[in-house]
């Protein structure tokens, strides 16, 4: 394992450390990254940490998804290529993000709630798909028996992006229907009939979704020269009913069913 010793540049190495990683586990990565196969004492020597803290960055590493480990005698380490093991971080910090905005949705939401009904408008016009999303979101967690979606081929990135609350949603029994095009992708009804009956029909006006008869957000194309999404959230009893009457009319007329 003798050799010029390898160091990142400093742009780099703030790169991967500025990912979650600390700069014992940068060295010790690159350090098997050249070396190969080593034993802990051969990553301590070639990435110059000390021995009393190579362990802890090895084993870092391992639960990180960026070294493999060989239960040997002694026990030796082989870096993954690196882009495994950045795709396996990314996938990592996803699924902790989607956790911890569930936790904080719901319990800013309780307090956003409790501050009582007569403070929050019947009516709200949103643009831009990240305000728009908020209150999909918002929805979503709302919803306790009933959600419905009406979704058009150009609204499946937002599904994809609400995709963990809709399992949420059926791990709570929440019934889902969702009336879509016959032109969505079949891997995507593939998706959503995990979550939810599907029937399709030719003829789509727009999309939203409906919850508990209650709540509704009506998606309405673009806003003023098309540049940003619009979008109105309602919880005025009379358009929710309304929201939820038309549906279910489109669902019961023509629609063909997946599900």
């Amino acid at each position: 394992m003798e050799g010029e010793h390898v160091t990142l540049s400093e742009r780099a190495s703030a790169a991967i450390e500025a990912l979650g990683l600390t700069g014992s586990e940068v060295k010790a990565y690159v350090a098997l990254l050249k070396g190969g196969t080593m034993t802990a004492s051969e990553v301590s020597r070639e990435a110059r940490i000390p021995y009393s803290k190579v362990y802890d960055a090895l084993e870092s590493l391992h639960r990180r998804g960026w070294v493999e480990e060989q239960k040997s005698r002694p026990i030796v380490y082989t870096a993954k290529p690196p882009d495994t093991a950045l795709e396996e971080l990314k996938s990592r910090q996803e699924t902790e993000r989607r956790e911890k905005e569930q936790v904080a949705l719901e319990e800013l939401m309780g307090i956003y709630v409790s501050r009582g009904e007569q403070e929050k408008p019947d009516i709200w016009i949103m643009r831009g798909t990240n305000e728009i999303l908020s209150r999909v979101k918002n929805l979503l967690l709302n919803c306790r028996a009933e959600l419905l979606v009406a979704l058009p081929p150009q609204l499946l990135p937002l599904t994809e992006r609400i995709e963990p609350l809709l399992a949420a949603l059926k791990e709570k029994g929440v019934r889902t229907l969702v009336l879509t095009s016959p032109d969505l992708p079949k891997e995507a009804v593939g998706q959503l009939e995990r979550y939810a009956e599907i029937r399709t029909r030719k003829t789509m006006y727009g999309g939203g979704l409906v919850s508990d008869a209650r709540e509704v957000v009506l998606l309405l194309g673009g806003g003023e020269q098309g540049t940003l999404p619009l979008a109105i959230w309602a919880s005025h009893h009379g358009l929710a009913s309304f929201a939820k009457d038309y549906f279910e009319f489109l669902w019961d007329s023509q629609g063909t069913s997946k599900a």
